[in-house]
């Protein structure tokens, strides 16, 4: 059986009134079928890249992964000493000790009009574009889910805080993203 792990923050994790829940994964599950994939969700609540980095061998690489979806970049856009090359070097490592081959990228979302002052729409732009070109640099398959999402409102999107994900959302990420893993799971 392959096994897929779903890598990032706590929109990965599903997070809903501020606790994580399986949503993301569930409806993965459910797009894949019949497909008998193993899914491990490994998103953890507040986390960014540099998080993700300490937490690779433990919750990614020990596991054997066949396929590792990353989604990162809506809480590094807010870490006071984060760059966006900092940003892009942690993406490279994790795409080095994973495997470009196994790895799938996408990039950060949206945030409503309450979450502009620490997380605005035009940073996390830059950071989706910097997720596109450190995917392209690397040859590995990317989602750009920030050009999807810009596309519909945050009332639309986004659950009553502005920042985490209403099943909307996840629909629609993953009308994208199923294509892409069953392609490379064949």
């Amino acid at each position: 059986m392959q096994r897929i792990i779903l890598f990032g923050d706590s929109i990965t994790a599903g997070a809903t009134h501020g606790y994580p829940t399986s949503i993301f994964t569930d409806k993965l599950r459910q797009k894949l079928a019949p497909t008998q994939a193993e899914i491990m969700n490994r998103g953890v609540l507040g986390d960014n890249t540099q998080g993700g980095l300490a937490r690779l061998q433990t919750d990614v690489l020990a596991h054997k992964p066949d396929l590792v979806v990353i989604f990162f970049g809506t809480n590094d856009v807010q870490v006071p000493k984060m760059t966006l090359q900092q940003y892009q070097n942690n993406l490279e490592i994790m795409l080095e000790k994973i495997g470009a081959a196994k790895s799938i990228l996408i990039t950060p979302g949206i945030t409503g009009p309450t979450r502009q002052n620490h997380r605005p729409l035009e940073k996390l732009q830059q950071y989706a574009l910097a997720t596109v070109e450190t995917a392209k640099d690397k040859q590995v398959d990317y989602i750009d889910w920030f050009a999807e999402a810009v596309k519909h409102s945050a009332a639309e999107l986004l659950q009553e805080d502005d920042l985490h994900y209403a099943p909307r959302a996840y629909d629609l990420l993953l009308t994208q993203l199923t294509p892409v893993i069953q392609q490379k799971l064949q």
